[in-house]
């Protein structure tokens, strides 16, 4: 069995949302990185990163809409299923904890989407056009709501600081 039939993007995936969950669960903190992610130039750093890191992910659908980029689909779909599946750790970088009020639902919602992502049609066998459409208009909307959601922070983050 080659190397990349175990290690592919979904096996990164799960392992990544499992120990983002294992540290929160069990509130183990990598004390450097939390003492960096106390600084408010770190904080707005990382989440700039962050911030152009998700909307790099919607370089997909742009591909996808423009038909004379629809040759590179493919390629850019690798691309987008690999940067999903290490977005945890960019979110890791900018904040180990799920935070509270909005910030909790914008950390549920992006691990979710992350799950979600990890549950398309390729990996859990399912050539049905029903889960395939159901799956994808909840994925692009929860995506939509993630990038308002992420604007929305990063307003009040510089706004009020």
């Amino acid at each position: 069995m080659s190397i990349n039939r175990v290690v592919n993007y979904v096996t990164v995936g799960y392992t990544l949302l499992a120990l983002y969950l294992v540290q929160q669960l069990f509130d183990l903190r990598w004390s450097y990185l939390d003492v960096l992610q106390q600084g408010e130039s770190f904080k707005r750093w990382s989440g700039f990163v962050l911030g152009g890191f998700m909307l790099l992910q919607w370089s997909l659908t742009l591909v996808k809409v423009v038909k004379r980029w629809g040759d590179h689909a493919f390629l850019f779909t690798k691309i987008h299923k690999w940067m999903g599946a290490i977005s945890p750790l960019f979110f890791y970088a900018h904040a180990m904890r799920f935070g509270f009020a909005y910030l909790f639902f914008l950390s549920v919602s992006f691990y979710s989407n992350v799950l979600l992502g990890l549950l398309n049609t390729e990996e859990i066998k399912l050539k049905s056009d029903w889960y395939f459409q159901g799956w994808m208009i909840v994925h692009v909307s929860m995506s939509m709501v993630l990038t308002t959601l992420m604007f929305y922070h990063g307003f009040i983050a510089f706004y009020y600081k």
